[in-house]
Protein backbone atom coordinates (compact mmCIF):
# COMPACT_ATOMS: atom_id res chain seq x y z
CA UNK A 1 0.00 0.00 0.00
CA UNK A 2 1.52 3.29 -1.06
CA UNK A 3 0.89 6.17 1.33
CA UNK A 4 1.37 9.78 0.27
CA UNK A 5 1.47 12.27 3.10
CA UNK A 6 1.18 16.02 2.68
CA UNK A 7 0.86 18.95 5.01
CA UNK A 8 -1.24 21.61 3.30
CA UNK A 9 -4.24 23.84 3.86
CA UNK A 10 -7.72 22.70 2.83
CA UNK A 11 -7.51 24.77 -0.38
CA UNK A 12 -4.04 23.47 -1.27
CA UNK A 13 -5.15 19.93 -0.43
CA UNK A 14 -7.68 20.03 -3.27
CA UNK A 15 -5.05 21.32 -5.70
CA UNK A 16 -2.48 18.77 -4.56
CA UNK A 17 -4.98 15.95 -5.05
CA UNK A 18 -6.03 16.74 -8.61
CA UNK A 19 -3.39 14.58 -10.30
CA UNK A 20 -3.44 11.74 -7.77
CA UNK A 21 -5.85 8.91 -8.40
CA UNK A 22 -6.32 7.96 -4.77
CA UNK A 23 -8.82 5.32 -3.71
CA UNK A 24 -9.14 6.85 -0.25
CA UNK A 25 -8.32 10.32 1.10
CA UNK A 26 -8.40 11.03 4.84
CA UNK A 27 -8.14 14.58 6.15
CA UNK A 28 -6.92 14.50 9.76
CA UNK A 29 -7.72 17.42 12.03
CA UNK A 30 -7.29 17.92 15.76
CA UNK A 31 -10.15 20.42 15.83
CA UNK A 32 -12.83 21.61 13.42
CA UNK A 33 -11.02 24.98 13.26
CA UNK A 34 -7.53 23.66 12.48
CA UNK A 35 -6.12 25.54 9.48
CA UNK A 36 -3.54 22.98 8.40
CA UNK A 37 -4.87 19.42 8.57
CA UNK A 38 -2.83 16.40 7.52
CA UNK A 39 -3.87 14.67 4.30
CA UNK A 40 -3.39 10.89 4.04
CA UNK A 41 -3.87 9.51 0.52
CA UNK A 42 -4.04 5.80 -0.30
CA UNK A 43 -4.03 4.13 -3.72
CA UNK A 44 -5.85 1.13 -2.23
CA UNK A 45 -8.59 1.07 0.39
CA UNK A 46 -6.90 0.91 3.80
CA UNK A 47 -8.14 -0.74 6.95
CA UNK A 48 -9.31 1.59 9.69
CA UNK A 49 -6.46 0.55 11.98
CA UNK A 50 -3.95 1.58 9.29
CA UNK A 51 -5.59 4.99 8.98
CA UNK A 52 -5.51 5.54 12.74
CA UNK A 53 -1.87 4.39 12.93
CA UNK A 54 -0.82 6.69 10.08
CA UNK A 55 -2.79 9.57 11.58
CA UNK A 56 -1.02 9.23 14.91
CA UNK A 57 2.40 8.95 13.27
CA UNK A 58 1.97 11.86 10.88
CA UNK A 59 -0.03 14.40 12.87
CA UNK A 60 2.90 15.10 15.21
CA UNK A 61 3.79 18.38 13.41
CA UNK A 62 0.17 19.48 13.72
CA UNK A 63 0.10 18.58 17.40
CA UNK A 64 3.32 20.47 18.10
CA UNK A 65 2.12 23.51 16.18
CA UNK A 66 -1.16 23.76 18.07
CA UNK A 67 0.21 22.49 21.42
CA UNK A 68 -2.64 20.00 21.59
CA UNK A 69 -3.36 17.82 24.56
CA UNK A 70 -3.82 14.05 24.46
CA UNK A 71 -6.46 12.73 22.06
CA UNK A 72 -9.91 12.27 23.60
CA UNK A 73 -10.87 9.06 21.83
CA UNK A 74 -14.49 9.13 23.03
CA UNK A 75 -15.07 12.22 20.88
CA UNK A 76 -12.89 11.22 17.90
CA UNK A 77 -14.99 11.15 14.75
CA UNK A 78 -14.84 9.79 11.20
CA UNK A 79 -17.05 11.80 8.82
CA UNK A 80 -17.97 10.98 5.22
CA UNK A 81 -17.35 13.92 2.83
CA UNK A 82 -19.77 12.46 0.26
CA UNK A 83 -22.66 13.38 2.60
CA UNK A 84 -21.66 17.04 2.98
CA UNK A 85 -24.38 18.43 0.68
CA UNK A 86 -27.04 16.16 2.17
CA UNK A 87 -26.27 17.30 5.69
CA UNK A 88 -26.11 20.96 4.70
CA UNK A 89 -29.66 20.52 3.42
CA UNK A 90 -30.75 18.92 6.71
CA UNK A 91 -29.10 21.77 8.59
CA UNK A 92 -30.95 24.39 6.54
CA UNK A 93 -34.26 22.56 7.01
CA UNK A 94 -33.85 22.70 10.79
CA UNK A 95 -32.87 26.36 10.75
CA UNK A 96 -35.97 27.11 8.63
CA UNK A 97 -38.22 25.10 10.97
CA UNK A 98 -36.84 26.90 14.02
CA UNK A 99 -37.58 30.26 12.39
CA UNK A 100 -41.16 29.29 11.52
CA UNK A 101 -41.68 28.24 15.13
CA UNK A 102 -41.32 31.78 16.42
CA UNK A 103 -42.76 33.77 13.49
CA UNK A 104 -46.07 34.48 15.26
CA UNK A 105 -45.08 33.53 18.80
CA UNK A 106 -45.68 35.97 21.65
CA UNK A 107 -43.60 34.32 24.38
CA UNK A 108 -40.22 36.11 24.73
CA UNK A 109 -38.50 33.20 26.47
CA UNK A 110 -39.50 30.76 23.73
CA UNK A 111 -38.41 33.16 21.00
CA UNK A 112 -35.04 33.62 22.71
CA UNK A 113 -34.54 29.85 22.97
CA UNK A 114 -35.46 29.22 19.34
CA UNK A 115 -33.28 32.05 18.03
CA UNK A 116 -30.24 31.01 20.06
CA UNK A 117 -30.65 27.39 18.97
CA UNK A 118 -30.97 28.53 15.35
CA UNK A 119 -27.79 30.60 15.73
CA UNK A 120 -25.93 27.58 17.11
CA UNK A 121 -26.94 25.40 14.15
CA UNK A 122 -25.97 28.17 11.72
CA UNK A 123 -22.48 28.42 13.24
CA UNK A 124 -21.65 24.70 13.16
CA UNK A 125 -20.96 22.01 10.57
CA UNK A 126 -22.33 18.51 10.05
CA UNK A 127 -21.55 15.44 7.95
CA UNK A 128 -22.43 11.80 8.33
CA UNK A 129 -20.46 10.41 11.24
CA UNK A 130 -19.51 6.76 11.04
CA UNK A 131 -20.59 5.61 14.50
CA UNK A 132 -17.73 3.19 14.97
CA UNK A 133 -14.98 2.61 17.52
CA UNK A 134 -11.85 4.63 16.73
CA UNK A 135 -9.57 3.94 19.68
CA UNK A 136 -6.43 2.37 18.18
CA UNK A 137 -5.84 -0.07 21.03
CA UNK A 138 -9.39 -1.41 20.68
CA UNK A 139 -9.72 -1.74 16.91
CA UNK A 140 -6.33 -3.37 16.28
CA UNK A 141 -7.34 -6.37 18.38
CA UNK A 142 -10.75 -7.11 16.81
CA UNK A 143 -11.27 -7.69 13.06
CA UNK A 144 -14.95 -6.71 13.16
CA UNK A 145 -13.94 -3.24 14.37
CA UNK A 146 -11.48 -2.79 11.50
CA UNK A 147 -13.38 -2.16 8.21
CA UNK A 148 -11.95 -1.13 4.85
CA UNK A 149 -12.36 2.56 4.03
CA UNK A 150 -13.04 3.84 0.51
CA UNK A 151 -13.77 7.46 -0.36
CA UNK A 152 -13.06 10.81 1.27
CA UNK A 153 -13.28 11.21 5.02
CA UNK A 154 -12.57 13.72 7.75
CA UNK A 155 -10.96 12.23 10.86
CA UNK A 156 -11.11 14.47 13.92
CA UNK A 157 -8.85 13.78 16.90
CA UNK A 158 -9.87 16.35 19.53
CA UNK A 159 -8.43 16.88 22.97
CA UNK A 160 -10.64 16.41 26.04
CA UNK A 161 -13.05 19.33 26.49
CA UNK A 162 -13.99 20.90 29.80
CA UNK A 163 -17.64 21.57 29.02
CA UNK A 164 -21.05 20.03 28.38
CA UNK A 165 -23.38 21.47 25.75
CA UNK A 166 -27.03 22.12 26.70
CA UNK A 167 -29.46 22.75 23.85
CA UNK A 168 -33.18 22.79 23.10
CA UNK A 169 -36.13 24.15 25.05
CA UNK A 170 -34.04 26.23 27.45
CA UNK A 171 -33.51 29.96 27.77
CA UNK A 172 -29.71 29.68 27.70
CA UNK A 173 -28.53 27.40 24.91
CA UNK A 174 -24.79 26.81 25.05
CA UNK A 175 -21.85 25.34 26.94
CA UNK A 176 -21.53 24.84 30.68
CA UNK A 177 -18.47 23.79 32.68
CA UNK A 178 -18.23 20.02 33.07
CA UNK A 179 -18.71 18.85 36.67
CA UNK A 180 -18.01 15.24 37.58
CA UNK A 181 -21.23 13.27 38.27
CA UNK A 182 -23.45 16.31 37.88
CA UNK A 183 -26.87 15.23 36.63
CA UNK A 184 -28.68 16.33 33.50
CA UNK A 185 -31.30 17.93 35.73
CA UNK A 186 -28.69 20.23 37.26
CA UNK A 187 -27.26 21.24 33.88
CA UNK A 188 -30.79 21.92 32.60
CA UNK A 189 -31.74 23.95 35.66
CA UNK A 190 -28.70 26.15 35.01
CA UNK A 191 -29.95 26.69 31.45
CA UNK A 192 -33.52 27.49 32.67
CA UNK A 193 -36.03 25.13 30.98
CA UNK A 194 -38.98 26.71 29.18
CA UNK A 195 -42.50 26.16 30.46
CA UNK A 196 -43.19 24.55 27.08
CA UNK A 197 -40.64 21.76 27.44
CA UNK A 198 -40.52 18.04 28.21
CA UNK A 199 -40.50 17.59 31.99
CA UNK A 200 -39.86 13.86 32.45
CA UNK A 201 -36.94 13.02 30.15
CA UNK A 202 -34.07 14.73 28.37
CA UNK A 203 -31.78 13.34 25.70
CA UNK A 204 -28.11 12.67 26.30
CA UNK A 205 -25.76 12.38 23.34
CA UNK A 206 -22.41 11.13 24.57
CA UNK A 207 -19.26 12.30 22.72
CA UNK A 208 -19.14 9.01 20.74
CA UNK A 209 -22.66 9.65 19.37
CA UNK A 210 -24.45 7.24 21.70
CA UNK A 211 -28.01 8.45 22.35
CA UNK A 212 -29.62 7.90 25.77
CA UNK A 213 -32.97 8.87 27.30
CA UNK A 214 -32.16 10.61 30.59
CA UNK A 215 -34.86 10.72 33.32
CA UNK A 216 -35.11 14.18 34.88
CA UNK A 217 -38.36 14.13 36.93
CA UNK A 218 -38.51 13.60 40.69
CA UNK A 219 -40.41 10.32 40.21
CA UNK A 220 -38.02 8.64 37.77
CA UNK A 221 -34.60 9.77 38.95
CA UNK A 222 -31.80 7.55 37.71
CA UNK A 223 -28.20 8.69 37.42
CA UNK A 224 -26.34 8.31 34.12
CA UNK A 225 -22.74 9.50 33.92
CA UNK A 226 -22.31 12.41 31.52
CA UNK A 227 -18.94 12.55 29.76
CA UNK A 228 -17.06 15.79 29.01
CA UNK A 229 -18.17 17.06 25.62
CA UNK A 230 -21.61 15.44 25.82
CA UNK A 231 -24.78 17.15 24.59
CA UNK A 232 -27.95 17.40 26.67
CA UNK A 233 -31.03 18.16 24.59
CA UNK A 234 -34.45 19.07 26.03
CA UNK A 235 -37.48 18.56 23.78
CA UNK A 236 -39.83 21.39 22.87
CA UNK A 237 -43.35 20.40 23.86
CA UNK A 238 -46.79 21.97 24.05
CA UNK A 239 -46.84 24.81 21.50
CA UNK A 240 -46.69 23.51 17.91
CA UNK A 241 -48.05 20.39 16.24
CA UNK A 242 -44.74 19.69 14.50
CA UNK A 243 -42.57 19.74 17.64
CA UNK A 244 -42.07 15.98 17.82
CA UNK A 245 -40.79 15.93 14.23
CA UNK A 246 -38.54 18.93 14.89
CA UNK A 247 -37.08 17.36 18.04
CA UNK A 248 -36.26 14.14 16.19
CA UNK A 249 -34.62 15.96 13.29
CA UNK A 250 -32.50 17.99 15.69
CA UNK A 251 -31.41 14.93 17.66
CA UNK A 252 -30.40 13.05 14.54
CA UNK A 253 -28.36 15.97 13.23
CA UNK A 254 -26.63 16.55 16.58
CA UNK A 255 -25.17 13.04 16.46
CA UNK A 256 -23.32 14.09 13.30
CA UNK A 257 -21.91 17.38 14.59
CA UNK A 258 -18.28 17.94 13.62
CA UNK A 259 -16.54 18.79 16.87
Amino acid sequence: MKLLIQLCSVVVLILCSQNIKAETVITVSQSNSAKQPVSLQYKQSPRLVQVIKDSLENSAPLANQHKSLAIYWLAAGLYDYSTEAEFQQKQQQIIHLLKTQYDDMETPQNIKALKSLSAWFTANKFMKRELIQLDYDSIRLEDELNPLLTGRYLLTLPSKPEHVLVLGAVEQNGSQPFIVRQSATEYLNNAIPLNDSESSYAWLIQPDGKLEHYPIAYWNQHHIDIAPGAIIYLDFQGVRDNEQQLNQQILELLRHWIR
